[in-house]
């Protein structure tokens, strides 16, 4: 049985976005489910777009999601020559042909379509013409003019389109540079990919590629087209729908783990299964199985997956990630405590940034605005301030023990003493419980933040 042989082909024109990610993903996993080989390919031939910190971007990307390609990556700008000599080879075997139609007789012919309510497209004029192919002149391919280009898609099911509705499209432009169309084609080709997976918008380039390969008469490979990944509202994602890039979401403080189960997630389900590890998704991922209609970004489904790697992943592992991809003070992870002031911390967060602002308590001193202390009675924190002097705040219940007795001797109910004394800690109104703030503060650091709290006149 034929190998399987998957790629991932982004241009190097911007950073990994979300549906690229997907792509890449998918690929990869059907690649792994099949015992297969997964390629990646910078398709770089724009060169005035395409720069090396993207390539250098998408790599990071997909190494941080855990998508390595099992061979260094190919770069289609190093294969201009042969898409140059199979160009030519084709109009020579009369499967293509040299077209000198000016930029202002196109604009004309489609002007005049238009006009005529027909479909715009080359009309064919220099298709029978034999004209000899020199500088500045491109190279046709020429359509079959009867009949249905049709494949059997592994997603969405059998496409087909009538050839007479496909116009000749150039493979070789005027100044000697091959176009996408082609240049993927012989690339595929050339890398024996067996099924290309990619988004639902490339279907017309699949039906021009689909007989790009029967003019070589090679082996056509199997196709399978994603369906777009939409914004909440319906709409094509977007930088205005927030982080879209996945190095976005890194930098945001989302894990690995939650961003490969929530695009898996992005059209693909496996009966009521939520989370799963790799080796699950490599056992139970079918290409079939890929819903075909359009997926949703959700946040709210991104921020649930997150919330529970962060909760149920080994402490020293968040504590290094912490350590290194997030910008917190090198001071806080000196802290005694620094641990378990994480493993406190992380519980509700949905992303490593809410829990930097949630550490921050710890190494920053609180802002006390008079808008959140003006209704605080001093009097009760002077008190409690003394009798906090006394007790060892190293021993949890010990703490425990003493709010207890406190509220009791000075017959007060617990919000009376929670709510205020979170914010003299703090400065805010939400915070851990009044026992793990104390015990994780430190009676020295509590002292210090409530005389602060008792000097403010």
């Amino acid at each position: 049985m034929k190998q399987e042989i998957t790629r991932f082909a982004p241009s190097p024109t911007g950073h990994l976005h979300l549906g690229g990610a997907r792509t890449a993903l998918f690929s990869w996993l059907f690649a792994r489910s099949k015992n297969g080989k997964f390629l990646l390919r910078f398709e770089d031939t724009d060169r005035e777009r395409s720069k090396k910190e993207f390539e250098e971007s998408i790599l990071s990307s997909l190494s941080w999601l855990g998508i390595e390609p099992d061979e260094k990556p190919i770069f289609q700008s190093n294969n201009k020559e042969l898409h140059q000599k199979l160009a030519i080879s084709l109009m020579e075997q009369g499967k293509a042909y040299s077209c000198n139609c000016s930029s202002e007789q196109l604009k004309k012919m489609r002007e005049d379509q238009i006009k005529n309510k027909l479909q715009p497209r080359y009309d064919g004029s220099n298709r029978n013409k034999n004209l000899p192919h020199k500088e500045g002149n491109v190279i046709r391919f020429k359509m079959p003019l009867s009949g249905k280009t049709l494949f059997e898609d592994k997603i969405l099911g059998d496409i087909s389109v009538q050839n007479k509705e496909l116009d000749d499209f150039i493979i070789l432009r005027g100044d000697g540079n091959p176009t996408y169309n082609f240049c993927a084609a012989i690339d595929d080709m050339n890398m024996n990919i067996t099924t290309v997976i990619r988004g639902d918008d490339h279907i017309t380039n699949t039906l021009k590629q689909i007989n790009i390969f029967k003019s070589l008469e090679v082996e056509i490979p199997n196709f399978a087209h994603l369906p777009m990944v939409l914004s909440a509202d319906g709409k094509r994602l977007s930088k205005r729908d927030g982080a879209v890039n996945i190095i976005d979401f890194k930098e945001i403080g989302y894990l690995k783990d939650a961003m490969v189960n929530y695009l898996i997630k992005l059209g693909w389900t496996y009966k009521d299964q939520e989370i799963f590890s790799i080796d699950e998704l490599i056992k139970y991922f079918n290409i079939s199985d890929v819903n075909s209609s359009a997926a949703k970004f959700s946040q709210k489904l991104l921020d649930f997956y997150n919330n529970h790697y962060i909760n149920t992943s080994d402490l020293n592992f968040l504590y290094k990630i912490l350590e290194k991809d997030i910008d917190i003070p090198s001071d806080f992870f000196e802290m005694p405590k620094s641990k378990e002031i994480i493993n406190v911390m992380r519980e509700g967060v949905n992303n490593l940034n809410e829990l930097k602002e949630g550490l921050a308590i710890f190494y920053n001193d609180p802002i006390l605005s008079n808008e959140l202390i003006q209704d605080i009675n001093k009097d009760i924190f002077v008190r409690f301030a003394n009798e906090l002097e006394k007790i060892n705040c190293a021993n949890k219940e010990n703490i425990e023990n003493f709010i207890k007795e406190f509220l009791t001797s000075n017959n007060l109910k617990f919000p009376e003493l929670g709510k205020p004394l979170r914010i003299i800690l703090t400065g805010k109104i939400n915070a851990p419980s009044i026992s793990d703030l104390i015990y994780l503060l430190g009676g020295n650091l509590c002292q210090k933040r409530l005389e602060n709290f008792l000097n403010i006149h």
